[in-house]
């Protein structure tokens, strides 16, 4: 039986840990040796997924210092396992003694109870979003790694709510998407965004929305055949994510309206090099990259946890009325940007070690 906690083919993630546990951790196996260490960068992505003081984001502060327990000496990874912990400082468990026995909406209260018999655990336990610090530990690993290899990753949120920023699937560094405080690169939707937010946490309410993830320096040729297509794996990969409620690719959904002539990437060959004319497969035919530009959109549901009461049932299965307390965001997708990336690094990250074990120049 698979537990469900381990990520990877060649590189591969296990996640432990609960959100009010002592720590959340990973262990990341496959990684290359003689990879120095990028501190900065671990820090960088963490700060990103973070809290940071914003009215719709939890005021719960963590401060997600990395233990690195095996694997690496001398700041240089040795291709052994790369054991971390990140210990939990902050978390107010008591502020769920008043939810501790009844299915709170949205939350995995009800299905964890049905899987495992148990109560449900404060914070989420490991359903929580916590435990997504860890993804971005072992996703700084690979996309540090990835950018040695000339490919980098950029997510960045394209809506939230009903607000749509203009020119989304496009590439923006990283100075254009941490500029903006809800991590969009468009600043009038930006600036539409934050009074959006404002509102939704007056309200005591949640709000959803999109990160669109591109790939910019992906060689052509990544991705296995049939399942392990290179849209499979990211796929996988984000969904996993909490909250992550579907995920598409170039156009996507907005394709079914466009007819084969119109979709269809064309060819050509300039000075020697296969290129294409357009870009509406978002990087990706028959599940392997072909050298474009790679553009994936992420869907995110609204956060479970509102402050507005809200009916549901206890554990004995009587009807109750509750409002939930505790510390929680009205909206979390500016935060999960940096998750998809670091997911994204580890799907990719694995592929192209797959793609190099055909022994072909890369």
């Amino acid at each position: 039986m698979a537990a469900g906690n381990t990520f990877g083919t060649l590189l591969k993630i296990t996640l432990f840990g609960e959100s009010h546990g002592a720590a959340v951790g990973g262990v990341l196996d496959g990684f290359p040796a003689g990879q120095r260490v990028h501190h900065a960068l671990i820090s960088e992505m963490l700060k990103q997924r973070a809290p940071g003081g914003f009215s719709h984001e939890t005021s719960r502060a963590e401060t997600d210092i990395v233990e690195f327990l095996s694997g690496i000496e001398n700041d240089k990874t040795l291709g052994s396992p790369v054991a971390f912990i990140i210990r939990n400082m902050d978390a107010h468990s008591e502020d769920y003694n008043d939810t501790k026995n009844v299915f709170r909406p949205g939350h995995a209260d009800y299905t964890y109870h049905r899987k495992y018999g148990l109560l449900p655990q404060a914070g989420g336990g490991r359903a929580s979003g916590r435990e997504t610090a860890a993804r971005v530990v072992a996703g700084a690993f690979a996309l540090d790694f990835l950018r040695s290899k000339g490919i980098d990753i950029s997510s960045y949120v394209s809506a939230i709510g009903s607000v749509k920023m203009n020119g989304a699937g496009k590439w923006y560094d990283e100075k254009a998407v941490q500029s903006s405080a809800v991590r969009c690169p468009d600043q009038a939707a930006s600036n539409q965004i934050e009074i959006l937010l404002k509102e939704i946490s007056k309200k005591k309410d949640s709000v959803g929305g999109c990160i669109t993830t591109t790939v910019s320096g992906l060689p052509a040729g990544l991705g296995e055949p049939v399942f392990g297509k290179i849209n499979a794996v990211l796929s996988q990969a984000v969904m996993s994510i909490p909250g992550a409620k579907g995920v598409d690719f170039g156009e996507g959904f907005a394709g079914i309206a466009l007819h084969g002539s119109e979709y269809n990437d064309v060819p050509e060959n300039k000075d020697g090099k296969i290129s294409f004319l357009s870009n509406h497969s978002g990087g990706i035919q028959a599940g392997i990259s072909n050298g474009n530009l790679l553009v994936m959109n992420t869907a995110f549901r609204p956060a479970s946890s509102i402050g507005t009461p809200q009916h549901s049932v206890d554990f004995n299965g009587n009807e109750t009325e509750l409002t939930v307390s505790g510390r929680h965001d009205a909206c979390f997708v500016p935060r999960a940007a940096v998750v998809v990336t670091a997911m994204a690094a580890m799907a990719i990250a694995d592929l192209w070690l797959q793609f190099k074990s055909y022994d072909r120049e890369l």
